[in-house]
């Protein structure tokens, strides 16, 4: 899955949360999408899921025009978030066949104990949603995208609400899917993790790119330019 970015800008009402952002971003790759609160990372993550319209400009992948409506190539996103858009009255088991055979995956019992093994959570299989912790919802949206296995995987603040463990879990289904030609986008605030993890770095501020480069060892001009825009403290987060 290649992206291809031109252009984009979004507004709402008089405010603009990303004005003419420009991007080609590659199959294979990890990108940390970083930058404080207000910056444009959800928006920007938003609109490459067609959640929400641009207000300008254009998003391709593959190949194709982002279409806002139903379409095949929408099927081929997952946007992993920390509430994980879960159903409370299900168990964990039902809540992925549920959302998995919306994408006509694979419902039967022996990939969903798989998947929550992965996880996991095969102990709490016959759980609501609503008995989950925080940490344990969002290993349970793992779970969903481990099955259907997204070319490009959009994720939102994940770490705050993941343990050690959880952490470990995450990042083995990321190399996973970059290893395997898909594409990753992570916006966070942890900036140690998602430069230990990510093969490139996108710094924004008030909706504009300020830096944009692959890792490299020393990668004194990304440490730099983050300290150049940003809190101290934040970078230490």
């Amino acid at each position: 899955m290649t992206v291809r970015i031109d252009s984009l800008s979004k507004a709402y009402g008089l405010t603009w949360a990303l004005r003419g952002i420009d991007l080609e971003l590659r199959a294979g790759d990890c990108v940390a999408l970083l930058g404080p609160n207000g910056a444009g990372k959800t928006t920007l993550l938003k609109l490459l899921s067609a959640l929400i319209y641009p207000t300008d400009g254009k998003i391709e992948l593959a190949g194709e025009r982002l279409p806002y409506g139903n379409s095949p190539l929408r099927s081929r996103i997952g946007f992993l978030t920390a509430d994980a858009h879960l159903y409370e009255n299900l168990t964990v088991s039902e809540n992925l066949r549920f959302f998995i055979s919306l994408y006509e995956g694979d419902t039967t019992p022996a990939r969903i104990a798989q998947a929550l093994d992965l996880v996991g959570l095969a102990a709490w299989d016959s759980e609501y949603v609503s008995a989950l912790s925080h940490g344990m919802r969002c290993r349970l949206a793992i779970a969903k995208w481990s099955i259907i296995r997204p070319s490009l995987l959009l994720i939102d603040e994940p770490y705050g609400s993941l343990d050690g463990s959880g952490v470990v879990v995450l990042e083995t289904f990321i190399k996973s899917i970059c290893s395997s030609g898909g594409l990753v986008v992570v916006a966070t605030h942890n900036v140690t993790r998602a430069i230990a993890l990510c093969s490139r770095a996108i710094i924004l501020h008030q909706g504009r790119i300020l830096f944009d480069e692959a890792r490299q060892e020393p990668w004194d001009s990304f440490h730099r330019a983050f300290a150049d825009f940003f809190p101290r403290e934040e970078s230490s987060s």
